[in-house]
């Protein structure tokens, strides 16, 4: 038994940290019925134990590599019980290095490796440099060091040249002479051939052929011998099995309570505590954290460096300078090698290893951001002395050199993707040549086609392949349209254009995507394209102006000028300029306005013969009757609707359909709107558009509320404050947030729903929410009077007014703090 005091993190019913890890090594070192403390431990219990003895037993190093602990043996004072030495490293031959550093976020990796040891006498651990290997492998190494009665040997081939220095390394880290008559290799192989050793080779890449050779020499001549390489490719010899090492985990984007759970987070704050004895995580610095570590990729080496800059700059200022991160990311520690020294030179290490053509599509992949396929490779970088077959060739080599990682996509593909600091690599070796921005023309023109292609799909069956296609190219969408809107040549910037006409549509369904925005961008150039683009890009513009700045007034304006020469046949987005115009009159009250709206854009899509926008502009008017208390218009509207919709086999129609037919039956038949509203929110689930999503959810918590099912109405809510809030999706959130209040009186937390009502009625959100009229709104009306009449005016009053001066944050964070209170009972 082993025993060691420190603080620990509890998470995911486990506990976790250098503590608990500390103490695992401590008990490694114990032998069967043995006690053994930490000095940290003994010196607390020291003077509380009088009736046992405890007993120096001198420094130790143990299997985490750090510098040694002085250990003590606990005992009963009658009867000191005598056992062999400690199972620790000085137990046992061999150099592994003492880390001054603390070992975090791999024990899946150990785990996966030692069992690959067990299965395979050859295991090599690839990556791309910076990522890890060495620091792993030595802790393997020093945890399977029981298993190994003549050692555990660390071989560091980073300072050989040639096949033979290689070799000689080797040797004089085993203490091998050559012997008469055989050759140095041979001689390794004949000293170990009886042995029952661990060998480590680190760093074989630059020395492919003869880390091979003698592995394989060994392997066949010494059957006790395991070796674990490190290298960034693998030694391509019978009986290897290689594991590639990815990058530490991270925090998901949005996240910001789980932030601190992610290895490459903890990670920075050990070492940041390390550089700045006062660092500490705290509210105000772990979203910055968590960013710095997202846009470092998890590479530990990144990691170490950007935490190094803490004894001088807060997280935020690291991440603010990250877009120079070869240049802030200097400094590290003098005793690593040079190559570990500096970012830049790590890859600069990597890079070398390359021919001059895999250098060049290296340098051309710069452009993709976030990802790419063999056929966009294909498409942007051949060209210029550089064949089709020549780019397939490189990404082979390159993935097998650990500087683009390929992984199987949704749709059985393949996906490529070079890690932030490569990417910032490759695109400044490229902006070195003078023609960088025609292979950025290259990217552009590809995702404008490519967008462009899959028009049709959006709005057909298949939508959800084709969404998961263009959610995949965001990224590099995105950095098209950036490049070519700050170009000054016209045919750049329509390429901007073309991208976001054909996307109009991904960014009304997905508003995370942040579409509307390129569309705001584009507008001075909007004029000069072709009628159907200049239509989205208005249209789009204007949805913008409704939904993230309440510019009711610029929305109409922005519409109106969508449609400022009718509908245009090849608009693809030709339903956007309507919704957003009877947005606007919605939200002013005119429903005889949304009424005319609607009825002109139906007959303009008759004449087009357009099914697809035919059903969703119509099931939005139902929305708007629905939203006006009128249930019994909206019904006869979207009553025959809902089979057309079905007829297009289109996804994201039959979301906004059964949407609409769902709120407006909800008093008429309150089961069968239950039904269509969970139809449409299973569609959204597996794929379909985004825009009713928390509507959805807002009205199926009220339909179980009705039911009685508070529990599972609250669990509705949940999902639709967490969704609308992560999409910045303002007035939705407003109406879900509208649902809670009832849902929450009914549920007894009276106090959690006036808050909401304070934020509703005075907070940010105020100016974004719909007036919600007939039955439903009567019942969020006499739910806060309720609450009222049951709290006292003083404390409602009270919630109330915190409420309106609560951040976005904060509402989210009580509305779901009180669903998960009805949750749990």
């Amino acid at each position: 038994m082993g025993l060691h005091t420190g603080t620990a993190e509890y998470r995911d019913g486990d506990y976790y940290g250098p503590a608990v890890n500390r103490g695992a090594r401590v008990s490694a070192a114990a032998h069967g019925g043995q006690i053994v403390l930490s000095h940290a431990t003994e010196e607390l219990v020291r003077d509380s134990l009088p009736d046992a003895a405890i007993i120096d037993l001198g420094e130790h190093r143990l299997r985490d590599l750090s510098r040694p602990e002085r250990l003590f043996q606990l005992s009963a004072a009658a009867a000191v019980e005598e056992f062999p030495p400690l199972r620790s490293l000085d137990a046992f031959p061999g150099n592994l290095p003492v880390q001054v550093t603390s070992f975090l976020g791999r024990d899946r990796e150990l785990t996966l490796l030692t069992k690959a040891v067990d299965e395979s006498p050859l295991v090599t651990l690839t990556g791309v440099g910076g990522v890890g290997k060495t620091r792993l492998a030595v802790q393997l190494a020093a945890d399977l060091l029981p298993r190994f009665p003549d050692g555990a040997w660390l071989c560091e081939l980073a300072a050989a040249n040639d096949d033979d220095t290689l070799v000689q390394v080797v040797a004089a880290t085993l203490g091998v002479r050559p012997r008469p008559g055989l050759e140095l290799d041979e001689s390794i192989a004949e000293f170990l051939r009886s042995k029952r050793l661990l060998l480590v080779l680190d760093n074989c890449e630059h020395l492919l052929d003869g880390a091979g050779w003698l592995a394989e020499l060994l392997l066949h001549e010494c059957p006790g011998v395991r070796i674990v390489a490190t290298s960034r490719e693998g030694l391509a010899i019978e009986g290897e099995h290689v594991v590639p090492l990815r990058s530490l985990s991270l925090p998901a984007k949005g996240a910001t309570g789980d932030n601190l759970n992610s290895a490459a987070v903890r990670l920075f704050v050990d070492r940041a505590a390390a550089a700045k004895g006062d660092f500490a995580v705290d509210a105000a610095s772990v979203d910055a954290v968590a960013e710095v570590c997202r846009r470092l990729d998890g590479m530990p080496l990144a990691i170490e460096l950007a935490a190094a800059r803490m004894s001088a700059m807060s997280p935020r200022d690291i991440a603010a300078r990250l877009d120079e991160r070869f240049r802030l990311l200097t400094g590290g520690r003098r005793t690593a090698v040079e190559r570990h020294q500096t970012l830049r030179a790590t890859v600069d290490w990597s890079y070398s290893m390359l021919d001059d053509r895999t250098r060049t599509v290296f340098d051309r992949l710069g452009v993709f951001v976030g990802g790419f396929d063999a056929a966009a490779a294909e498409a942007v970088v051949a060209g210029d002395g550089i064949e089709p077959w020549d780019v397939v060739d490189a990404l082979v080599d390159l993935v097998g050199k650990s500087m683009v990682i390929a992984e199987e996509d949704d749709d059985g593909g393949t996906r490529y993707q070079l890690l932030e600091t490569l990417r910032h690599y490759a695109r400044e070796r490229l902006d070195e040549h003078d023609d960088a921005d025609s292979w950025r023309r290259r990217h552009a023109e590809y995702f404008a086609s490519f967008a462009e292609q899959l028009v049709p799909g959006i709005i057909g069956p298949d939508e959800f392949a084709v969404r998961r296609r263009i959610k995949s190219e965001l990224d590099n969408a995105r950095a098209a349209v950036s490049w070519a809107l700050d170009r000054e040549d016209d045919g750049d910037v329509e390429l901007a254009v073309r991208i976001i006409a054909a996307l109009a549509l991904e960014g009304v369904n997905n508003r995370a995507a942040g579409i509307p925005a390129w569309a705001v961008r584009a507008l001075p150039h909007a004029d000069r394209s072709t009628p159907g683009r200049r239509c989205a890009i208005y249209g789009l513009a204007a949805m913008a102006a409704f939904y993230t700045g309440v510019r009711h007034d610029e929305a109409a304006r922005l519409a109106g000028e969508a449609l400022r020469d009718g509908v245009p046949p090849d608009c693809p987005a030709m339903t956007i300029p309507f919704i957003a115009l009877a947005n606007v009159e919605a939200a002013r009250g005119n429903a005889d306005q949304v009424h005319r709206i609607v009825a002109e854009g139906l007959r303009a899509f008759a004449a087009l013969d357009a099914p697809w926008h035919t059903a969703v502009l119509a099931s939005c008017e139902a929305i708007w009757d629905t939203l006006t208390g009128d249930l019994d218009r909206a019904r006869e509207l979207i009553t025959p609707v809902l089979p057309a919709a079905r007829r297009t086999r289109n996804p994201t129609a039959m979301v906004v359909t059964l949407y609409a037919f769902g709120w407006a039956s909800w008093q008429a038949d309150p089961d069968a709107a239950l039904a269509a509203l969970d139809e449409s929110l299973a569609l959204t689930r597996a794929g379909a558009s985004e825009a009713t999503f928390g509507s959805g959810l807002m009205e199926t918590a009220r339909l179980r509320m009705h039911r009685g099912e508070l529990a599972a109405a609250c669990a509705d809510l949940r999902e639709g404050t967490t969704h609308c809030y992560s999409v910045a999706d303002y007035p939705e959130l407003a109406g879900v947030l509208h649902a809670a209040c009832p849902v929450l009186v009914a549920a007894e937390q009276r106090e959690d729903a006036a808050v909401i009502a304070g934020f509703l009625n005075r907070g940010p959100v105020a100016a974004f929410a719909m007036p919600i009229g007939g039955a439903e709104g009567q019942e969020h009306v006499d739910s806060l009077a309720r609450a009222r009449l049951e709290l006292g005016d003083e404390c409602y009053d009270a919630a109330f007014t915190r409420g309106a001066e609560m951040s976005y944050d904060e509402i989210v964070e009580t509305a779901n703090a009180a669903c998960a209170r009805v949750m749990s009972e």
